[in-house]
Order: structure tokens, then sequence, then C-alpha cells
């Protein structure tokens, strides 16, 4: 199954992540933080990849969330937002 980030994503519905990101708040689809709500994470619209980053300040590993968007999602997202796939665009970008 092909997982895209918020950014290749964005590259692919042309338009820029924060963007993408502000849209997909507005629909329900991200939380606060940008991470996938359940109702999209359990129909395989998104994944929420858990991750860790060392903290130089406290030494230990912290846990966060990265979301990436799914072959399905990508689709219904386009659909919602009313705007095509640009794959041919976005296989120019730097993803």
């Amino acid at each position: 199954m092909k997982r895209y980030s918020l950014k290749e994503a964005a590259a692919l519905l042309g338009t820029g992540r924060t963007t993408l990101c502000q849209q997909l708040r507005e629909i329900g689809m991200l939380d606060s933080r940008n991470l996938g709500t359940r109702p999209h994470t359990s129909t395989g619209r998104m994944v929420v990849e858990l991750r860790e980053y060392e903290h130089c300040g406290l030494g230990a590993a912290r846990p966060y969330g990265k979301t990436f968007v799914t072959e399905r999602g990508l689709l219904y997202i386009a659909t919602r937002l009313g705007v095509r796939i640009h794959r041919e665009a976005a296989n120019d970008a730097v993803l």
C-alpha cells in the first residue's frame, strides 16, 4: 500500500502542505496536531506512525506521531476538496 507524507500529498493535490493541513483540519480529517483522526485512520485513508526523537535537553527519546495519506485517502481528499490529482507535476517536484 502506497503512503504519502502530507508534503507529498499536497504536491499531488496541487497545493502546499500548510494549506492542505488547514483544509484537512476544517473537514475533520486531522486534529490540532496534524494527526489523522480515528474515522479516517480506521478506514485506511490515513496512517499515523509512531516515531521517536532524541530530546537534547532531557536526554531521553520522545515519541511523536507522523501522519501519512494512503492511496485511498488521496482519492477521498481529492473528491472532498474538489481537486484533481496532479501526478505528472508531483513527479517533477522534490518530495
